[in-house]
């Protein structure tokens, strides 16, 4: 009986400690410090729900099992423990998992969260109430079951019988989740197991040693031997109590909890065969275990795997194409998982190895029985791994943009918001989630002033911004303007002083972008604009000072940044920024807005959307006039407004248009198809006009030799293909075939995908873009060359570039462009002669017209750049000369805000590096921050290394004591 009572009161205790560790853990680690910036994180939209919730279930598990255990179990040892071994340890164990080494579930990790989750509810349901068919005639029911219990409420609502079949087919699972479940813990609980052993061993060793007697001995030396010895004393009880409660809960844990979950499965299987015959049960219980096999065995069918292998090669024919994408849904959510394979798996099945190095180096397995084991618990974990290498990843998110033609965090944005979000770390999910939709930094205020010069006006956008995250953060734009406006400062503050606000350089692009990053790296403050297209810009501010929402400070709580520029007058009025893309900023109803004087309200979408209006209606509505400029070097610029009954369409010439066939081309397929039809019928009868087809990898492009014999509804769009990949296969097609000019019909197409490859072809006919749909954000300086130095353009319809064609070739040798309703032309005279000028022309040399030279400068440097040299640098300088002078932002020059003289000193020595043009393509995108690895290891420490760890421990206190004695003495 004596015996029975200690054994008792052992359990008691175990059961108590374990409860009063999970309530301390939980209460005063997990709420605190976890569970309320979760809940916070929550409620902002930042992490899901089903997080916080598990947080709510992690806090509730030892709570509520306490309190059952006191009320229903207090004077029931052994079922204390089952409860605990059973119902408490293991979910509690799960809640831990979920909430900080699971990520996203998948289908197949989902099972079997889930099927756990339903053993551990049917073996507590068991435990409370027994088996919940009819009693009397089951002979087999144990305590518990006998027990006056109450009914359940679902057993009230389904009935006994469901309720029976419901607790057969859950106790069905429990047999295969109890081995699965204890064999997975067997491969922690041995070498745990073996650790305690050798570790016990050891500590007697160490003890006979007689090495901790040194340590107490400077301690009674140096007279801290009381509070030493009562510290010591009490650290190694405490440790050794917890390390052997640790041992027996994680040593004996898997082999009782495989029992419990068996026994009880066994117990209800008896129950149900008792009552309704064994055929019943056992066929019951066999199907319920094949369904959950069938399904399980379908899940672990991982979709990277097939469309790895689909887009291995690229297809050859149009049947393979169209056979792909038909399968496109397959496809996506194979590339997706490889992608996300971080947040979505624990590891790799070639990367999990700490199994394999727990039973090497704790062990002392040779190589290939440790692989054997790993290999075992793999197989059993396979739910968690992924089928593959961590150089999917890249490789997925390249194979996505050649078959979807778009960057794949712009195609599925939800899937990778959804994947970064999920985590219990708030700070985690806000820096994941942040990088793929970019709400980082929020646009507090805008305001927009015009300044009417007749035909021309300066336009000036003031924003202000506030950092919503606790770190340094960039803004970043992609806009566009009139072709023939000119941007002439950026400024950047901490405040809205005029006077304190850091003044713009005009730089060579590829000197100013050198500087603008490495500034970044170094988190001191610049911003940069660049042009990037003929009418397109970006540009980018650094550092949004960082949001700090408890620790006051002295510094700079927002960022202020002024952009100038200006833009002639067209029939609409004053064209302002047109937003291609932004990165990071955002902005709603609350963003206070100021447009010419007038305060503007948005709300709903059209608040979260609308960055500014495209244009605004000019207050002078005086006709156009011509206007004219004369700068340095006796260059002359003049402009003279179109009509509409001025431009003309081309007539007896020879066109190329070269036709985009890119996946992302689908959605404008409308638009190609009027595209075309317009072609024949208003350019084809007049002119001879080739057709070439551009083709992704695979197949070969065609050349159609007249655009009539073209049908456009034969047309499938598939893959991607860069502009420089379709200018040079369409210079392989034409042979000897020489153009007036030459078109490209494509769309908005992802500058993310773009590179730096060099062109290796020269085109002296005009080269024209025209994007159907809008302008792409920008382009990469290789393509940009090719235009600018072709004399060509862009546009967004045929009709638009085919008249700006015609009516340029119509006018003199002198004219530069024909855009935005005017005629530019160019002439030179030498500085000494003397420039006629007729009445009506307005000349930037009269005081009240300086204002117009910055304009006329951005045509200059248009005309210099068609112009052929033998040395482009020399050509390029002086371009740069020019925008450097004029203080404007050109395809060559950049704006940078520099704030410091080592700034300066940078940025003077690479713009003497002869690369200081040169600039590398930037997309904005950027890498999302991913989970560690917990199950790669490349070491695990030997066994009397574990125990080294608390014995050395033990010895801190006096090591401690004795320096800081020695340090007096001295």
């Amino acid at each position: 009986m004596k015996i029975k009572q200690v054994f008792d009161g052992i359990l008691k205790r175990i059961f108590w400690f374990w409860n009063l560790s999970f309530l301390s853990l939980v209460y005063l680690g997990i709420l605190p410090i976890i569970g309320v910036p979760l809940i916070m994180a929550t409620i902002d939209g930042i992490i899901p729900l089903e997080f916080t919730l598990t947080m709510a279930a992690t806090i509730a598990v030892p709570t509520v099992c306490t309190v059952i255990g006191y009320r229903r179990f207090s004077e029931q040892p052994l079922e204390l423990m089952r409860w605990f071994y059973g119902v408490e340890a293991p979910l509690f164990l799960l809640c831990l998992l979920r909430l900080f080494l699971l990520r996203e579930l998948t289908p197949a990790s989902s099972q079997i969260i889930a099927t756990i989750a339903l053993c551990i509810a049917a073996f507590s349901v068991e435990m409370l109430y027994g088996y919940l068919g009819k009693r009397e005639n089951v002979q087999n029911i144990s305590d518990s079951q006998t027990s006056p219990n109450k009914q359940p409420i679902f057993l009230r609502l389904i009935g006994e019988k469901r309720s029976a079949w419901l607790q057969l087919g859950c106790h069905s699972l429990m047999l295969v989740v109890g081995i699965w479940a204890a064999t997975l813990l067997m491969y922690y609980a041995v070498p745990v197991g073996l650790v305690t052993v050798a570790g016990f061993f050891s500590a007697v060793i160490e003890f006979f040693k007689f090495t901790w007697v040194l340590p107490f001995w400077d301690m009674f030396r140096y007279g801290a031997w009381v509070w030493g010895l009562i510290s010591g004393l009490t650290w190694i009880a405490l440790f050794l109590i917890f390390f052997g409660l640790t041992c027996s809960l994680f040593v004996v844990m898997p082999s009782l909890y495989g029992f419990l979950y068996i026994h009880s499965g066994r117990k209800i299987w008896q129950s149900f065969a008792a009552q309704y015959g064994k055929n019943k049960a056992i066929i019951g219980s066999l199907g319920v275990i094949a369904a959950w096999l069938a399904i399980f065995s379908a899940l672990q069918q991982q979709p990277q795997v097939a469309a790895l292998k689909m887009l291995a090669t690229p297809p050859a024919n149009d049947t393979v194409r169209q056979t792909l994408l038909a399968k496109s849904d397959m496809i996506r959510s194979g590339l997706v998982n490889a992608y996300l394979s971080p947040y979505r798996y624990l590891s790799t099945v070639r990367e999990n190895n700490h199994i394999y190095e727990l039973y090497k180096n704790t062990l002392n397995l040779p190589d290939g029985a440790a692989q054997t084991v790993q290999n075992s618990y793999n197989f059993l974990m396979s739910p968690f791994l992924y089928q593959g290498s961590s150089a999917d990843v890249e490789k997925a998110e390249k194979l996505y943009g050649e078959f979807f033609d778009t960057e794949l965090q712009k195609g599925d944005t939800e899937a990778v918001k959804h994947a970064v979000q999920s985590t219990s770390n708030r700070e985690e999910a806000k820096a994941g989630l942040l990088n793929v939709s970019e709400e980082k930094v929020w646009l507090q205020s805008q305001e927009v002033t015009v300044k009417e010069n007749g035909d021309w006006a300066d336009v000036q956008l003031y924003e202000v911004y506030k950092n919503q995250t606790p770190n340094l953060q960039e803004v970043f734009y992609y806009f566009s303007l009139p072709e023939s406006a000119a941007v002439t400062g950026v400024w950047l503050g901490d405040t809205g002083d005029l006077n304190k606000r850091f003044v713009f350089t005009v730089s060579p692009r590829g000197a100013a972008q050198q500087v603008y990053n490495q500034q970044v790296v170094e988190r001191v403050d610049p911003a940069l604009l660049e042009q990037i297209g003929p009418k397109q810009y970006r540009l980018r501010a650094f550092p949004i000072p960082a949001k700090r929402e408890f620790t006051p400070t002295d510094g700079p709580t927002e960022m202020h940044l002024w952009l100038t520029y200006k833009v002639m007058r067209q029939p609409q009025g004053w064209a302002m920024p047109v937003l291609a893309e932004k990165r990071n900023i955002f902005w709603d109803q609350n963003t206070r807005r100021t447009i010419a004087g007038k305060e503007v309200k948005y709300s709903g979408k059209e608040a979260r959307e609308t960055w500014l209006p495209p244009f605004l209606p000019a207050v002078a509505q005086q006709p156009l006039t011509a206007q004219q400029a004369i700068l340095p070097g006796g260059n002359i610029l003049s402009a003279k407004p179109l009509a509409d009954a001025n431009y003309s369409l081309p007539q007896g010439k020879k066109f190329a248009v070269i036709l985009d066939t890119s996946r992302s081309m689908a959605a404008e397929s409308k638009e190609v198809k009027e595209t075309l039809e317009w072609l024949k019928a208003n350019a084809a009868g007049k002119n001879a006009v080739d057709l070439y087809v551009a083709s992704a990898a695979g197949m070969p492009p065609k050349l159609v030799e007249d655009v009539r014999n073209f049908d456009a509804a034969k047309v499938r769009f598939y893959g991607t293909i860069q502009l420089k990949d379709m200018l040079q296969q369409f210079a392989q097609l034409r042979g000897d075939k020489s153009y007036d000019t030459v078109f490209v019909v494509s769309d908005r197409h992802s500058y993310e995908l773009s590179d730096d490859r060099k062109l290796k072809l020269s085109i002296s006919a005009p080269l024209w873009t025209v994007h159907l749909g809008g302008l792409p954000p920008g382009y990469d300086d290789v393509t940009l060359k090719v235009i600018q130095d072709s004399a060509g353009g862009v546009a967004t319809d045929m009709k638009e570039a085919m008249q700006r064609v015609a009516t340029t070739a119509a006018s003199d040798q002198s004219t530069v462009s024909v855009v935005d309703g005017y005629v530019w032309s160019y002439a030179k005279t030498p500085q000494s002669g003397k420039t006629a000028k007729s009445a009506p022309v307005a000349e930037s040399k009269n005081a009240g017209n300086d204002g117009f030279k910055p304009i006329a400068a951005r045509q200059l440097i248009t005309a210099l750049s068609k112009q052929k040299s033998s040395n482009q640098l020399t050509q390029l300088d002086a371009m740069h000369a020019v925008a450097k002078n004029f203080k404007v932002v050109t395809p060559y020059s950049s704006m940078i805000v520099l704030v410091n003289d080592a700034q300066r000193e940078q940025l003077k020595a690479a713009e003497a590096k002869s690369d200081r043009f040169d600039r590398e393509v930037e997309s904005g995108k950027e890498e999302l921050t991913k989970p560690n690895n917990p199950l790669n290891v490349s070491g695990v420490p030997e066994p009397e290394e574990w125990l080294l760890l608390g014995v050395g421990a033990i010895g801190l206190l006096a090591v401690f004591l004795r320096q800081r004695r020695a340090k007096m003495v001295g």
